[in-house]
C-alpha cells in the first residue's frame, strides 16, 4: 500500500522529531525548516504530498504568506493544510482560515486529535479533483510526432497510441481546481521522464504500425 506523503513545516526540529515519530510508518513525512523551503519544495514536487502541515509563526516567511503562496497556485492549491497554533496566539486561528488553512492543531499536539485531524484532512483531500498530467504530455507529443513516427494519422491510431503509451509510463498527478485541465504539464516533466515516454511512444508505434486496428 502507497503511504500518504506529509509534508511538515516547522524550524523546531524537537516538534518534527514528535510528529515524525507519531506518524510513521503509516504516513511519509517530508520535513523542511520554513515556509520559504517548503513553497520551494512544493514547486519542485508537484502531486507528491498529500497534505501540510504547517508552524504558523516562523522565520524567513510567516504562515499568512505560505497559506496565500499554496492558495495562489493551482498545481497545489487543493492540498489539505494543518495550521499548528500555540495557545498564546488565539488571533492567529482566525488569520490562520482566513489565509486557506482547513484545520488547526494546537500545541502542545495530543497525539489521537492530531492523527484524527489528519485523517479527517487526508480525506477530504481524496474529494478534491487531481489530474495526471501525462494524458496531456503524451498526447502532445503524439501531435509534435506524428509524421516521424510513422504511424497512420488516423483516430484509431493515436487513440490506441495514446492508451498503449499511458499504460507503460508512470502518472504524475497535480492537484488541479475543479478539474481543470493543466496548461503547465510540459514543464512538469523531467528530461528523464520525457526521454523515456519518447521512447515508450516509439516502440509502441511500431507495433500498431504492424498491426493497425482499423484494418
Amino acid at each position: 500500500m502507497i503511504r500518504k506523503k506529509i509534508l511538515l513545516v516547522d524550524n523546531d526540529s524537537s516538534n518534527q522529531e514528535i510528529l515524525t515519530r507519531l506518524l510513521t510508518p503509516e504516513y511519509e513525512c517530508i520535513s523542511v525548516q520554513n515556509n520559504s523551503d517548503g513553497l520551494s519544495y512544493l514547486e519542485r514536487n508537484p502531486g507528491e504530498i498529500d497534505l501540510i502541515i504547517v508552524n504558523f509563526i516562523l522565520p524567513v516567511m510567516n504562515g499568512v504568506q505560505m497559506l496565500k503562496g499554496i492558495q495562489k497556485d493551482s498545481l497545489h492549491k487543493n492540498i489539505p493544510v494543518l495550521a499548528e497554533i500555540s495557545p498564546e496566539q488565539p488571533e492567529s486561528i482566525t488569520r490562520a482560515f482566513d489565509a486557506g488553512a482547513d484545520d488547526i492543531l494546537s500545541k502542545p499536539l495530543s497525539p489521537d486529535i492530531t492523527k484524527k485531524r489528519i485523517s479527517n484532512m487526508l480525506s477530504l483531500g481524496n474529494g478534491r479533483k487531481v489530474h495526471n498530467i501525462m494524458e496531456d504530455v503524451v498526447e502532445l507529443e503524439i501531435n509534435e510526432n506524428i509524421s516521424n513516427l510513422g504511424i497512420c494519422t488516423c483516430p484509431i491510431c493515436r487513440k490506441d497510441l495514446l492508451t498503449l503509451t499511458l499504460n507503460n509510463v508512470k502518472p504524475k498527478y497535480v492537484s488541479s481546481e475543479k478539474g481543470k485541465i493543466i496548461t503547465r504539464a510540459v514543464s512538469l516533466v523531467s528530461r528523464e521522464e520525457n526521454t523515456k515516454l519518447l521512447a515508450e511512444l516509439t516502440h509502441y508505434a511500431q507495433k500498431i504500425k504492424a498491426n493497425p486496428n482499423h484494418s
